[in-house]
C-alpha cells in the first residue's frame, strides 16, 4: 500500500513528537493524533510503528498496548489492518488476548484488546482482571501480563477512537496499571486538546491531519448532499408516507450511482444505509415499526431478501453481513440503529437514510463518517460519484449535536444469586399510586370527556382551525456540506426547508403519538395516567366528539386535531380541555381510586434470586457482592462515592455479603418516610444491605457533600431508625442502619434518632 503525501507528512510529524516526548523521561504524556474519519488513521499508525521500530537511532526496549472501542471485534479489525499492511514483513509481533498465556509482551510487540474486555462490561472482564489459580499475586491474567512486561520494558498506550474513552475511576485505574511512557490518543474528534503551553514545554504532543488534504487526496468524498427540492417535487403527488419517500429517493439515487459505475466499467455496487430510530420501543405500538415499514417497502419494490442486510443487537438480528464491505458485494441496503457508528469501513456506502427519532428528534452525526470514503480511494471524473447523499425527514429545529441516549432498552446482562447466600425477608411497604391508572372504565371516561368538550363547543368552533385540509411538514432540502469536520455548523447555517404535506398515513401516526405524549407530559398528580394504556382511550373520545358533534369525516378531523396538538400549550385549544378532563375524571372517581392509592404492607425477599440489566450497566469487580456478577449503572450521581464504598466493603474481613438495591417497586425493600418539604408520605429505598459474620444486618444509604446535609436525607435517616425500632423484634439478627459518609480516612455511620449532619454522632461503621 502506497501512502498518500499527507499521510507520509503526518507519520513523520508523529514520530518527531513521539521521540521528543520520550526523551523527557516522563510518564503518561498525552500525544493527540487528530485525523478525520476516512483519512486512514490505522494505516498511518501502522506506518508510525514500523518507522519507530526501524529507527536505528532509537532502540529502547518497549512494547505497545492498543485499546480499541466499538463492537466486540473492533480490536481484531485494527490488528488485521496492521497485519495486512505489514504483510507479515515485520518483527513486531501482533498479539491479542488469546496470547495472554505467554505471560508478557516481547520487545516491539503490539497487544490489541477491546476496552470492554478490561473495563468489565463483558464476562471476559471478570476473567481477565480477577485473580485466579493461574495467576500469581492479587491480580488477574491481564494485570499479570502487564506487570510482567513492565518488569522488562517500557509500555506505550495507543487509544484508538479516543473520543470514546471514559473518565471513570476504572479508566484511571487501567492507565495507572499500564503506566505508559506515552499515551497516543487517535481520534477524529478529540475530547480534550492539550494546551499550547503543554505542547511547547513537551508535557503533551499534538498532530493534526487537515480535512482538505484528505479530500484532495481522493480518500474521502468531496461533500455531502442533502435531498433536493427537485427530488421532493418529483414525488409530491405519489401519496407516499414520509418514511417511504425517503426510501424511494434513496433507491432512485442508488440506481443512478450504479449506472454511472457501470458506465465507467467498474464493478462497484453502491450500498444504502437505513438508520432506524433508536428510541422506538414503548412507542412502536403508537406509531409504527420503522424496520417493518422499510422492509415492506423494499420488498414491494422487488428487492430480494439476499439484497438486504440487517445489523441490530442480538445474533438473530445480524443478517447478510458477511463480506458486505467488498465493493462488489450483492447487498444493496443495510438496516441498522447504532451498530456501525464507529470503526466500520465500507467504502461503497454512499447513501444514508435517517429516520427522525420519535421521542426526542435530534439529528445525530456519528454515522456520517460511514458514507465518507471513496470505494477505490480516488475521485472520478464523474462528480456524482464523488459525493455522499443523505435522505431524511428532519427539519432545522432537530439539528443538535448531542450523543444518543436510549430509553427502554432490553436487558442483556443477567446476574444470579450465589448458591451460598440465603435470602432474608424484610417488612416493607408499597404505595399503590394512581399515576399507573388507565382511563377506565372507558365508557365513563368517554362520557366525561364528551361533557367537557360539549361545554366548550362554542370556544372550539370559534378558535380552532376547522377549515384546515392539509398539514404542512418542514424538512431540510438543498444543502451541500463541504466539510465533514464542521458538518453540524454548516448544516445549521446552510440548510433550507421545504413544506412537504403529511400523507394520511403520516397524520394518523402523528395523531397517535401526540395522544401518547399529551398523557406523558402531564405533571400534576391528578392528571397522570399510564400513556401506553390510555392513549387509545383519549384518541377515541376525541374522534367521537368531532365526528358526532361537528359532523366531520375522519380525514377532516384528523388533520384538525393534529394541527392543534402540534401547537404550543398556550396556543392549543384542546390541550387545556384534555388536561382539565384528565384531572376532573380523577376527582370525580376519587372514591373508586382510593383503594388503588392505598398503602400495601408486605414482606419482601432480598436479595432477589436473579436480576437483569441493560447495556447502560457495566460489570464491576467485587468479591462479596451477593451475585455471581455485579453490574452497576455506568453514569449516575453518586456513582464514584458508591463504588469507593463497595471497594471498602470488599476489603472488610467481617462482611459476609453485601447487596445494592437497584430500583424501586413492590419487589424492593422500602421504608416509608414523611417528606417535610412536600408534606406527603414517600418511600425510601436504602442503597445497601450488608450481612456480617457476627449476625448483624446493616441497612445504610451512602451520601456525600450537600446531599448528606439535605432535609430529604434527614427525613429518610430518622424514618430508618424508627423502622428499626418497630421491626427489630421480628428478626434473630441485630439490625443497624443509618446514613454513611466518607471522612478521611474512614467511612462513618450516623444512626442517631435525630439526624443532624453537623453533630458529632458519626461513628466508624464497623
Amino acid at each position: 500500500m502506497i501512502l498518500k503525501d499527507f499521510q507520509k507528512t503526518a507519520v513523520d510529524t508523529l514520530c518527531r513528537e513521539f521521540l521528543t516526548l520520550w526523551n523527557t523521561n516522563n510518564y503518561q504524556l498525552p500525544l493527540v493524533f487528530k485525523a478525520p474519519t476516512g483519512s486512514g488513521k490505522t494505516i498511518m499508525m501502522a506506518e508510525f510503528l514500523r518507522t519507530i521500530d526501524s529507527n536505528y537511532h532509537f532502540n529502547d526496549d518497549k512494547a505497545y498496548i492498543w485499546i480499541s472501542f466499538g463492537g466486540d471485534d473492533s480490536y481484531m479489525q485494527s490488528k488485521d489492518k496492521l497485519y495486512k499492511y505489514f504483510n507479515d514483513g515485520t518483527d513486531m509481533g501482533l498479539k491479542d488476548y488469546n496470547d495472554l498465556s505467554q505471560k508478557r509482551l516481547s520487545k516491539n510487540n503490539v497487544f490489541f484488546i477491546n476496552w470492554a474486555k478490561i473495563k468489565g462490561t463483558e464476562k471476559e472482564g471478570k476473567l481477565l482482571r480477577k485473580d485466579s489459580e493461574t495467576t500469581i499475586g492479587n491480580h488477574g491474567v491481564f494485570d499479570e501480563y502487564i506487570h510482567n512486561t513492565k518488569k522488562e520494558r517500557e509500555l506505550i498506550l495507543i487509544i484508538d477512537e479516543a473520543h470514546s474513552e471514559t473518565d471513570t475511576l476504572l479508566a484511571d485505574e487501567i492507565i495507572n496499571l499500564i503506566d505508559p511512557r506515552i499515551i497516543i490518543k487517535v481520534t477524529a474528534t478529540p475530547k480534550n486538546l492539550p494546551s499550547i503551553s503543554d505542547v511547547a514545554n513537551h508535557r503533551a504532543g499534538f498532530v493534526e491531519v487537515i480535512e482538505n488534504e484528505v479530500i484532495e487526496s481522493g480518500l474521502i468524498k468531496d461533500n455531502i448532499i442533502i435531498q433536493t427540492q427537485e427530488e421532493i417535487n418529483s414525488l409530491a403527488t405519489s401519496e407516499l408516507s414520509e418514511d417511504e419517500l425517503m426510501i424511494e429517493l434513496a433507491i432512485q439515487r442508488r440506481d443512478e450511482l450504479k449506472k454511472n459505475y457501470e458506465d465507467l466499467g467498474l464493478d462497484i455496487n453502491p450500498l444504502v444505509l437505513i438508520q432506524l430510530p433508536s428510541d422506538m420501543n414503548d412507542k412502536e405500538q403508537v406509531v409504527s415499526n420503522k424496520k417493518v415499514v422499510a422492509l415492506n417497502y423494499l420488498k414491494n419494490k422487488g428487492v430480494y431478501d439476499d439484497e438486504i442486510a440487517i445489523w441490530l443487537s442480538g445474533n438473530s438480528n445480524k443478517i447478510n453481513l458477511r463480506n458486505i464491505e467488498l465493493n462488489n458485494n450483492e447487498v444493496n441496503f443495510m438496516l441498522f440503529k447504532v451498530a456501525p457508528a464507529t470503526g466500520w469501513d465500507c467504502p461503497r456506502a454512499s447513501i444514508l437514510v435517517m429516520f427522525r427519532e420519535i421521542k426526542t428528534p435530534t439529528f445525530h452525526t456519528q454515522i456520517i463518517g460511514r458514507i465518507k470514503r471513496m470505494p477505490e480511494a480516488k475521485h472520478y471524473d464523474n462528480g456524482i460519484l464523488n459525493k455522499a447523499y443523505i435522505y431524511t425527514n428532519y427539519n432545522k429545529s432537530h439539528i443538535k449535536d448531542i450523543k444518543d441516549k436510549l430509553d427502554n432498552k432490553i436487558p442483556i446482562h443477567i446476574s444470579t444469586l450465589k448458591e451460598d447466600i440465603k435470602q432474608i425477608k424484610l417488612n416493607s411497604i408499597y404505595h399503590n399510586r394512581v399515576d399507573f391508572n388507565t382511563l377506565s372504565p372507558e365508557p365513563k371516561w368517554q362520557s366525561y370527556m364528551l361533557k367537557i368538550l360539549d361545554e366548550n363547543k362554542q370556544n372550539i368552533q370559534d378558535n380552532m382551525e376547522l377549515s384546515i385540509t392539509n398539514l404542512p411538514n418542514k424538512i431540510i432540502v438543498d444543502t451541500e456540506i463541504n466539510s465533514f469536520d464542521n458538518f453540524m455548523l454548516q448544516l445549521k447555517t446552510k440548510a433550507n426547508e421545504t413544506d412537504f404535506n403529511f400523507s394520511k398515513y403520516d397524520i394518523e401516526k402523528l395523531y397517535n403519538l401526540l395522544c401518547f405524549e399529551e398523557l406523558e407530559k402531564q405533571d400534576i398528580e391528578l392528571a397522570k395516567y399510564n400513556p401506553s394504556r390510555s392513549w387509545s382511550a383519549l384518541k377515541k373520545s376525541l374522534n367521537v366528539w368531532f365526528s358526532k358533534r361537528l359532523e366531520l369525516s375522519k380525514d377532516e378531523y384528523y388533520v384538525i386535531i393534529v394541527n392543534d396538538l402540534l401547537k404550543d400549550n398556550d396556543k392549543s385549544i384542546l390541550k387545556q380541555f384534555i388536561h382539565n378532563a384528565l384531572k376532573g375524571f380523577r376527582e370525580l372517581y376519587e372514591i373508586a381510586l382510593k383503594d388503588k392509592n392505598g398503602k400495601e404492607y408486605l414482606t419482601v425477599s432480598i436479595p432477589p434470586i436473579q436480576v437483569s440489566f441493560t447495556d447502560d450497566y457495566e460489570l464491576v469487580s467485587s468479591s462479596k457482592n451477593v451475585y455471581d456478577k455485579f453490574y452497576n449503572h455506568n453514569d449516575y450521581r453518586g456513582k464514584i462515592n458508591e463504588e469507593e464504598f463497595i471497594k471498602f466493603l470488599d476489603a472488610q474481613a467481617n462482611i459476609l455479603w453485601w447487596y445494592k438495591q437497584g430500583g424501586s417497586g413492590k419487589d424492593n425493600f422500602a421504608i416509608e418516610y414523611f417528606d417535610t418539604q412536600e408534606k406527603k408520605d414517600r418511600l425510601f429505598y436504602p442503597d445497601f444491605i450488608i450481612k456480617t459474620n457476627d449476625n448483624k444486618l446493616y441497612i445504610v444509604d451512602t451520601k456525600k457533600d450537600a446531599t448528606a446535609k439535605s432535609t430529604e436525607t434527614k427525613d429518610k435517616a430518622e424514618a430508618l431508625q424508627k423502622w428499626i425500632k418497630e421491626n427489630q423484634e421480628d428478626y434473630d439478627f441485630t439490625i443497624i442502619g443509618g446514613i454513611v459518609i466518607f471522612k478521611h480516612p474512614n467511612w462513618l455511620l450516623n444512626n442517631s434518632n435525630n439526624y443532624i449532619y453537623e453533630d458529632d454522632d458519626w461513628i466508624d461503621i464497623f
